[in-house]
């Protein structure tokens, strides 16, 4: 056998190799063999700034960032301003200066007659400053007199449009085959684009070879992170891109025929057989369980594979995932320091009178239960450069996804308190033990952003000049923690938007290893290609490869018992089964669809997942209609099969619409809009209902469990409150009656 497989693999060397198709050195007739140079040109709303870039007071800096591709080189480079700056300034000494990774680029001067118009201004970059990750920093000195300047007077500043480009001229590069290179060319970090990896296979796939295709996926979405993805499926074809290829000796692609068969789990990355420019990651097996082990070797092992081929030789899980533990999420068993949730310490500093903030990212369980909570514990520790004065007006302000929280007065001592402990608000506490701002300021379930906006006032002197030095650094220290421990985890479902921003419950185990997928029989392509795609974004979710979900078209009660479900497609045994049990609250047959229409359909706060509905949900009407034209759906009910378990459905009229699901999960403007039970997609509109009967996951104290349920009934509240009193008066005079009459008794023996 070992003799077998040492032979099978010198034929795939020596086929890989030398054939004329797949030698990496060689290039088809008629393809070009001089490098392709690509035009790009990048908005800053495409490099993550989403509005126009304010620049106040003069000495202001503001960034921008852009990757490299590794398969790339950047030839020429320049950048196109577009700016309006205040009418106030003075020509010639007010001006704005650009550096590329902290070399001067050039100095766009205020002209007169050209204050407070749009003015456009092309800067060339030398191309030899560029790097892997490239930093654009503009800072702006203003001045609006000659004899008394005042650097914080608001009259300073200038606004850039986020239509501002970056024009990059990037010449093709040819890689080498290495599995050392690995995310990349498939996923590059460097490139802040969205990620769209073609799935290659032949036609005769089982449901084995499609779950590995989903588990590749989640993969490339934990590296995806926040940007949009999309893995389309594609049979028999081959792109001109970088694309994965997944073959078993019964099934390759028809470009793949004469590939030899394989006796291991096998991961090679080859070139493009016609574009040197290209590679294709391949991933055989002899059958669907050994591709299975290959992605798994993949997704688990990308830094112990180098050259050109890697056999998976053993995989084992020594320890099962435990819940909540996705490394997406924010661990909430203990205080978590700063310098876990940032990928360089350097981003907790910054510089100039006016910085940008200072950012700290965090993702939180969707079924955190903040109710009444007296706050987040914060430990902070911050240092900058002393202002000369205590009371000089500069300070420090805490943000929370945008919502101010509290602000420090910035004293000569130059740093914060030893230990600056805060308590940051989720909801009003009504003991008012702490001292705070009353605002639900963390989204669990979402990606949150903490802010410390730091801003030096200046002060000045004489013939009003400036005596405030002129360069200004402040960081917030990296041992600074925020403690989530302590809450208990309980949410009322269904909660669509809990699923859309993290995956919930199906990422609660971040391998997916308590959710059954379930598809049609004979699944459409776009079923198929729908599929890959969420276990996508479950990887984004969750931080970790789905490597244990199940996925299924023929199924049990018993089968589904003590697991979450996530259908695709219209199971008619599964819709048949809430509509018996009255649980549909939306029924999707071809174009016939039916809607049940609560009492009042109320859109809860992003920050309240945990507030309990006010019962305005029950359904009230019920529409049924046929209609033509693109549709889809996401509904959420409780699973039929097990109480404490759920069912989420992504259904579409035809199997084009499905993308419309894929499309709104993609984009974050949409995504806030997608809450309770069902979501409807049109084209590109969306409409979300809360309607049908809800349930609870978790658990909570017994006295939290009854306060929270019974919060919306005062009087019933306030009346079992007595009547718990009258229970504990009777039964403390009962005992003192017994004690009394003791005492008594032996008073009496002794007289």
């Amino acid at each position: 056998m070992i003799a077998n497989q040492f032979i099978n693999r010198i034929i795939l060397l020596t086929f890989l190799t030398a054939s004329p198709c797949f030698a990496s050195h060689q290039v088809m007739d008629g393809v070009t063999s001089y490098p392709i140079v690509i035009e790009q040109q990048l908005p800053f709303s495409d490099l993550g700034d989403s509005r126009s870039i304010s620049l106040i007071g003069s000495e202001s800096v503001a960034y921008i960032n852009f990757g490299s591709r590794l398969d790339e080189v950047v030839s020429k480079v320049s950048l196109n301003l577009d700016f309006i700056s205040s009418p106030a300034l003075l020509s010639l000494v007010s001006h704005l200066k650009v550096f590329l990774n902290d070399e001067l680029m050039g100095v766009i001067p205020i002209k007169e007659g050209e204050q407070g118009s749009r003015v456009r201004y092309t800067i060339p970059f030398e191309p030899r400053f560029l790097s892997d990750f490239n930093q654009i920093r503009f800072e702006f000195i203003g001045h609006i007199h000659h004899t008394c300047s005042d650097p914080n007077d608001p009259s300073i500043w200038t606004e850039i449009s986020q239509t501002s480009t970056l024009r990059l001229q990037v010449q093709k590069n040819q890689l080498r085959s290495d599995l050392s290179l690995l995310p990349a060319p498939f996923f590059d970090r460097r490139d802040f684009n969205g990620l769209s990896l073609p799935i290659i296979m032949g036609d005769e796939y089982d449901l084995e070879t499609v779950r590995a295709a989903g588990v590749l996926a989640s993969y490339f979405g934990v590296l995806a992170d926040w940007r949009s993805i999309d893995f389309p499926l594609l049979f028999n074809e081959l792109p001109q891109q970088h694309s994965i290829v997944l073959m078993t000796n019964n099934n390759k692609p028809d470009f793949f025929q004469d590939f030899p068969d394989a006796e291991d789990a096998v991961v090679q990355m080859i070139t493009h057989p016609t574009n040197p420019y290209v590679k294709l990651l391949l991933i055989v097996g002899k059958d669907s369980q050994d591709l299975m082990r290959a992605v798994q070797g993949l997704v688990l092992g990308e830094q112990l594979l180098t050259g050109a081929m890697a056999t998976i030789d053993k995989l084992q899980q020594v320890q099962k995932r435990q819940p909540y533990d996705a490394p997406q999420w924010l661990n909430t068993n203990r205080r978590v320091a700063f310098s876990e949730l940032v990928d360089n310490q350097l981003s907790l500093q910054v510089e100039g009178r006016n910085p940008p903030a200072v950012q700290v990212n965090l993702r939180l369980p969707a079924d955190l239960f903040t109710w009444q909570s007296r706050g987040i514990p914060l430990a902070l520790n911050y240092h900058y450069s002393p202002p000369l004065e205590d009371d000089s007006g500069s300070r420090m302000s805490l943000l929370i996804n945008n919502q101010f929280i509290e602000a420090f007065n910035l004293t000569k001592r130059g740093e914060g308190a030893d230990e600056q402990r805060i308590r940051v608000p989720l909801i009003e506490d009504a003991l008012g033990y702490f001292d705070r701002i009353n605002i639900p300021a963390f989204k669990v379930g979402s990606n949150n952003r903490i802010a410390f906006k730091f801003s030096f006032a200046s002060l000045t002197g004489g013939k009003c000049q400036s005596i405030q030095p002129s360069k200004q650094f402040a960081a917030v220290d990296a041992s600074s923690t925020i403690d989530f421990s302590g809450f208990p985890h309980y949410i009322e479902m269904p909660n669509l938007r809990a699923f859309a921003n993290s995956g919930y419950p199906f990422t609660r185990m971040a391998d997916l290893s308590d959710t059954v997928v379930i598809l049609p029989t004979q699944a459409s392509k776009a079923e198929l290609q729908t599929f890959i795609n969420m276990m996508g974004f479950m990887g984004q979710y969750a931080g970790y490869p789905s490597i244990n979900v199940a996925l299924k078209e023929s199924w049990s009660a018993k089968t589904l018992a003590d697991k979450d479900v996530l259908s695709i497609g219209i199971i008619p045994q599964l819709q048949q089964r809430l509509i018996e049990q009255d649980e549909a609250n939306f029924v999707l047959k071809a174009s016939s669809r039916l809607l049940k229409l609560p009492i009042k359909n109320e859109q809860k706060s992003d920050y309240q997942w945990t507030i309990r509905s006010e019962g305005k949900q029950a359904p009230i009407d019920v529409i049924s209609v046929n209609a033509e034209g693109h549709f889809a759906a996401i509904a959420g009910v409780q699973s039929p099969f097990d109480r404490h378990r759920s069912v989420v459905s992504i259904l579409a009229k035809t199997p084009t619409d499905f993308k419309l699901v894929t499309e709104a999960l993609n984009d974050k403007g949409k995504i806030q809009y997608i809450y309770g039970s069902v979501v409807i997609f049109k084209s590109n509109e969306l409409a979300s209902y809360n309607v049908g009967e809800h349930y609870y996951l978790g658990e909570l104290p017994i006295w939290t469990l009854v306060l929270y349920h019974f919060s919306h009934y005062p009087i019933l509240l306030a009346l079992l409150a007595v009547l718990l009193v009258m229970i504990i008066t009777i039964v403390l005079w009962r005992i003192l009656r017994v004690v009394n009459k003791r005492r008594l008794a032996i008073k009496e023996a002794d007289g």
